[in-house]
């Protein structure tokens, strides 16, 4: 009777401290909630592995306090399910810790759930047909003791398996510790310190005697074990301090920033460049590469090698053309090896280019198109769509006396009335050229000759009722050409438009006369 006393006090002392396992991981997952912000990735998979530890000790707790139930038939299994998830939990916080750079592998590693989640459905099985006998046989209390006995071999295997993986996590832990400096290495030993007790929990936990005076042996182990976990990652400021800067550091830069990986992957870009990392990821793949980004622009040859050199060009967007400087830099340390790209939007640049453009085809004195812009632009001109296209040449009359009586500002306040009379006399889509000093050239989109004949008398009348340069007559002589077809050149068209317009000048000499 003592004997039997003593039992049932041990175990519920083991239904206690398992409680207060489950107690510990709570308060674990909390921290880490809070915690969340300090851009340190571990913290993420600590809270996961904080969830799988609460779930052993709060099943375990149910099972050893309350050893008696109908529950029983399930409760048993998920303990070893949860030792079966533990695992791989420790295994992802090690990968999340010491190989922050490639959490982009992360996916990949959670292929390694997939081994628990059969054998939870497998130990799930058993209890699920006994609560079936339960209601069709209507038994109140089926007691169900014997699956470590049915399913030795699969357990023992997923025990195995969850050891391998927290020997896979102990292995990443020392790889950190030897490569670390020494003032930043005891966190890394905390670490290691913390996965001995996980694996000293298991063991004893498989293979310990359930009744002895070292029941608590595996609780204090598993909540040493989530303290370790927690405190590494609080003392290790190296890390946190490393990705704050790192964040800080490139929130601040007001433009794109992405790192890529030895691979050409992008692991990691700044606020500023999610934008061109969203629209070049593809939602059937996982990964972006760097020839997805430049998709997106068109690029101007290169001669030099990426993992040399620094390596700058200039590259131009295919949706907007908005000009951009693109500065790839190799990275390539001892731990990290890769490439940085840096996109710099050439805002200044563009506003010089375009200044220098408008200066180079841009008349400055009656703000229209020059000659140089007609020699640019002319194969685009002539194009079937805007057929008939005629030729209005115009030539200002007596603009050299008026420049040396009355001044060149005289002449000028000529020039630039000619011009706003021309314009008033045409559509806004026609185009206007000054290619000479007192001459200009309109283009008029599909206009037929007669069209361009009564503009051209449009215009000569404006501009015949101007009074303000008295006693000195004004005028402008406009002569016309048309094309019909595209096997007439504009050249030609425009020496027919000259040979009309000198005519047309002759001819005001006559009637002056």
């Amino acid at each position: 009777m003592e004997r039997i006393s003593q039992v049932q006090y041990l175990t519920a002392l083991q239904g206690s401290m398992r409680a207060l396992v489950a107690l510990c991981a709570l308060i674990i997952f909390l921290l880490c909630s809070r915690r969340s912000n300090s851009y340190v990735p571990a913290f993420k998979y600590l809270k996961s592995f904080a969830i799988v530890m609460g779930l052993w000790g709060f099943t375990s707790a149910a099972f050893f306090i309350y050893p008696e139930t109908n529950l029983l038939p399930a409760i048993r299994p998920l303990i070893y399910a949860t030792i079966a998830f533990g695992g791989p939990a420790f295994l992802f916080f090690s990968f999340a810790y010491t190989l922050p750079h490639r959490l982009h592998w992360m996916k990949r590693l959670h292929l390694l759930l997939i081994f628990p989640g059969i054998v939870t459905i497998l130990l799930l099985v058993p209890p699920l047909q006994k609560y079936i006998i339960i209601f069709t046989d209507e038994l109140i209390y089926i007691p169900y003791r014997d699956i470590l006995e049915l399913y030795q071999p699969l357990y023992y295997v997923h025990i195995i398996y969850a050891y391998l993986a927290v020997l896979a996590g102990i292995a990443l832990l020392i790889r950190k510790t030897i490569r670390s400096p020494k003032d930043s290495s005891t966190g890394n030993k905390l670490a290691i310190l913390a996965a001995t007790l996980f694996i000293l929990q298991h063991g004893f936990s498989c293979f310990g005697e359930k009744d002895s005076l070292f029941f608590w042996v595996p609780s204090i182990s598993v909540i040493l074990c989530m303290l370790l976990l927690f405190f590494t990652l609080y003392y290790d400021h190296s890390e946190q301090v490393i990705f704050k800067g790192q964040s800080a550091l490139l929130e601040n830069i007001p433009f794109p920033i992405l790192f890529l990986n030895n691979k050409f992957v992008v692991i990691y870009t700044n606020e500023h460049g999610k934008a061109i990392y969203n629209q070049a990821k593809d939602k059937s793949h996982q990964l972006v590469y760097r020839s997805d980004v430049l998709q997106q622009y068109s690029l101007f040859e290169s001669t030099l090698t990426y993992q040399q050199e620094i390596s700058r060009q200039f590259i131009q967007r295919k949706d907007n053309g908005q000009l951009f400087l693109l500065q790839e830099q190799p990275i390539d340390g001892e731990r990290h090896k890769g490439q940085m790209m840096m996109i710099i939007p050439l805002t200044s640049f563009q506003n010089f280019f375009s200044a220098l453009e408008d200066k180079a085809f841009r008349d400055s004195l009656c703000n229209c198109h020059n000659r140089h812009y007609l020699e640019y632009k002319q194969k685009e001109i002539l194009v079937q769509d805007r057929l008939p296209l005629s030729v209005l040449m115009c030539d200002l009359d007596n603009l050299k006396s008026i420049n040396d009586l009355l001044g060149h500002h005289k002449g000028d306040e000529y020039i630039r009335m000619c011009h706003d009379e021309i314009r008033a006399s045409i559509r806004k889509d026609d185009l206007i050229f000054r290619i000479g000093g007192d001459e200009f050239l309109v283009l008029l989109q599909r206009a037929p000759a007669m069209v361009a004949q009564n503009i051209a008398k449009k215009i000569e009348d404006r501009v015949f009722l101007h009074k303000e340069f008295k006693p000195h007559k004004i005028g402008i002589s406009v002569g016309t050409a048309t094309i019909t077809h595209l096997d007439k050149s504009l050249e030609e068209c425009i020496q027919e438009a000259d040979k009309a317009m000198y005519a047309r000048k002759q001819r005001h000499k006559q009637e002056a006369i």
